[in-house]
């Protein structure tokens, strides 16, 4: 999969939602009910400070849910890194290449 990323998300009580906008009272589109490693993420984006505990970040990574729906999910859940870090894997849309070997994005990446 040129262009995407895996990502490992950290141990948590119960599923990671994907949600509809990069806002924390976005409606919930689906959830990453597996977790860990099973994640594939295309690119992230900056939008409102999502907070979980001690943990926040304005950053968000897009992916597709389990549903089939995509969605933004907070990196604050992303296992490593620090509070209002980018992933360094993970690459802005205006940044996204794969030399044309990669399906289009959706039009929420663009």
């Amino acid at each position: 999969m040129a262009g995407h990323e895996r990502h490992v998300l950290q141990p948590h009580p119960g599923p990671r939602a994907g949600y509809a906008t990069r806002w924390p009272s976005a409606p919930v589109v689906g959830y990453l009910e597996q977790g860990g490693a099973a994640n594939w993420f295309v690119t992230e984006m900056e939008g409102e400070t999502f907070r979980a505990g001690s943990a926040a970040n304005y950053l968000w990574g897009n992916a597709r849910a389990d549903n089939g729906r995509w969605g933004r999910v907070p990196e604050v859940y992303f296992a490593g890194g620090d509070n209002y870090e980018d992933d360094a894997g993970l690459l802005m849309p205006g940044d996204y290449t794969c030399a044309n070997t990669c399906p289009p994005l959706p039009f929420w990446a663009c």
